[in-house]
């Protein structure tokens, strides 16, 4: 007898989060991890990140100084991300402000949920 599977899997393995590149946005709760940040910004991020510790023996105060804005940054495009992608699951399960009672869309939803959140709490 084999163990029962989650119902709220994909029924193919996904490839772990780490090793992917980051995607658009899925416009659906089913669609593939939501991307922390596109490729692009994510490595100009890490480029000015290294910029501001590499320059820390030169000027301690700056480097300091910069890694406080990129941290500001980074905070506000999390939260504006987590704001959207919220939005696109609110929308997934409430039509016109009118709950859907559909499983199959609240089974979707709820994968989506759980996505996002797994990602937050094991940060």
């Amino acid at each position: 007898m084999t163990a029962p599977t989650d119902p709220l899997e994909p029924a193919a393995p996904a490839a772990p989060a780490a090793l992917t590149a980051p995607a658009q946005p899925s416009s659906t709760p089913n669609g593939p991890s939501f991307p922390v940040l596109p490729t692009d910004v994510h490595d100009k991020l890490v480029q000015r990140l290294r910029y501001s510790v590499s320059g820390f023996v030169d000027s301690p105060r700056g480097a300091v100084e910069e890694a406080d804005t990129l941290l500001t940054e980074v905070v506000t495009r999390l939260t504006d991300l987590l704001a959207e992608r919220r939005a696109t699951l609110r929308a997934a399960w409430h039509e016109n402000d009118a709950a859907v009672s559909e499983t199959e869309e609240l089974r979707l939803a709820m994968r989506g949920y759980r996505n996002v959140l797994e990602r937050l709490i094991s940060i």
